[in-house]
């Protein structure tokens, strides 16, 4: 079940704007450098379970696309091509799931990421009793001023490597906003072989996606899940699952420049590692709107090993005035904040000083239709 049973996540960038009620989560005895989270909070269930879905969220919405369940009685796995979406409120809460045009092909393990008004689909995989199939496809829509996505429309620019469970990072630079397609996992031969490769290509104003081309420069280990995030103008990488399994489950943290031509410069290993090695997680980049303008990374729930679980949240801080490769600190698992279970292939979302916690499974095999969601106050690093 391993090749399934990996996913990127869409990974989401978003202010971090303190509030009252947020900051009144704090309790007296929480170190004031570490992120304090209220009570989870049960929103509007997604209308069908599933794990492995990616996320992408915009100012006013939360869009859900894809992901799959397995059904252990008729020994079946369902793919998604559904995208629902739910709006956010004034005051954080999500109203009902409903349905927008579904992309091509149900699959699971897509890279996804909002590029202004248009939101990119790219790869990913599915399965029958008897084959797998990797895509190469790219796909994108237009997000309309009321959140509504017009249909999906198919590049005739393919990836060079048909993959899964790759993230897909957008980075502006003075040439223009470029998409970065990060490791995965691909068919070669008769092999299941994780990938160190990284793709690029120009996002036009009208969404279309110009030409992949293959970076020069490769991560540091190649890797499935790995969950890749845009940091000021550079990739950073948390975690993601090799080709051994037990063993290349990895707790580093890599970060690669992005230079003028979108692809990424030599990839640096941060200093700070993991708190253990984890995949399937969750994760955020979170800025403080109050000087010193502070920013922190989270990586929610996931894997640190087959059939384990994590319910925690990890957090680290960015020191400001260096290099991101060198701003990551020292990863602590915060005090508060722990989900009601361990769970992987969950999608995660931020908006404002709340989180989002959406489907997943987890341990005991169940298939996840749950949306939870928490205030957070930021700390004082």
């Amino acid at each position: 079940m391993k090749r399934m049973c990996l996913i990127v996540f869409a990974v989401l960038s978003a202010t971090y704007a303190a509030s009252a009620q947020g900051a009144s989560c704090r309790q007296s005895w929480m170190p004031k450098d570490a992120p304090a989270f209220c009570a989870w909070r049960v929103e509007p269930s997604l209308p069908q379970a599933r794990t492995y879905l990616s996320i992408v969220a915009s100012d006013t919405s939360i869009y859900v696309l894809g992901g799959f369940r397995y059904d252990s009685a008729t020994n079946q796995v369902t793919y998604y091509d559904s995208v629902l979406r739910s709006m956010i409120g004034a005051d954080g809460t999500l109203g009902p799931w409903t349905a927008e045009a579904s992309f091509k092909n149900g699959h699971s393990g897509t890279g996804t990421v909002r590029v202004g008004s248009c939101m990119i689909l790219t790869g990913g995989s599915s399965s029958t009793p008897n084959s797998l199939t990797y895509y190469d496809d790219t796909q994108s829509t237009q997000i309309g001023s009321d959140g509504t996505l017009s249909p999906w429309v198919s590049s005739p620019n393919h990836l060079q490597i048909p993959r899964s469970n790759h993230s897909l990072v957008a980075i502006t630079t003075d040439r223009g906003t470029f998409l970065n397609v990060v490791g995965g996992v691909a068919q070669i031969g008769q092999d299941t072989v994780h990938l160190d490769t990284v793709e690029v290509a120009k996002v036009n104003s009208d969404c279309t996606v110009g030409q992949w081309t293959l970076a020069d420069y490769h991560l540091k280990g190649d890797r499935s899940s790995p969950q890749a995030l845009a940091v000021h103008n550079n990739v950073v990488v948390i975690g993601g699952w090799g080709d051994l399994d037990l063993i290349d489950v990895y707790d580093d943290v890599q970060v690669a420049a992005e230079r003028a031509d979108g692809t990424p410069a030599p990839w640096r290993t941060s200093p700070g590692h993991l708190t253990t090695g984890i995949y399937g997680q969750g994760t955020l980049f979170a800025e403080s709107p109050m000087p010193p303008n502070e920013s922190l990374l989270f990586s929610v729930g996931g894997q640190p090993g087959t059939g384990a679980y994590a319910n925690w949240i990890s957090y680290a801080y960015l020191r400001s005035g260096v290099a991101v490769s060198d701003a990551i600190g020292v990863w602590r698992i915060a005090p508060t904040g722990k989900l009601p279970v361990g769970i992987a292939g969950l999608g995660v979302a931020q908006s404002g000083d709340r989180v989002y916690v959406i489907g997943g499974s987890d341990g005991s095999g169940r298939y996840h239709s749950d949306v939870l969601s928490a205030q957070f106050d930021f700390g004082q690093p």
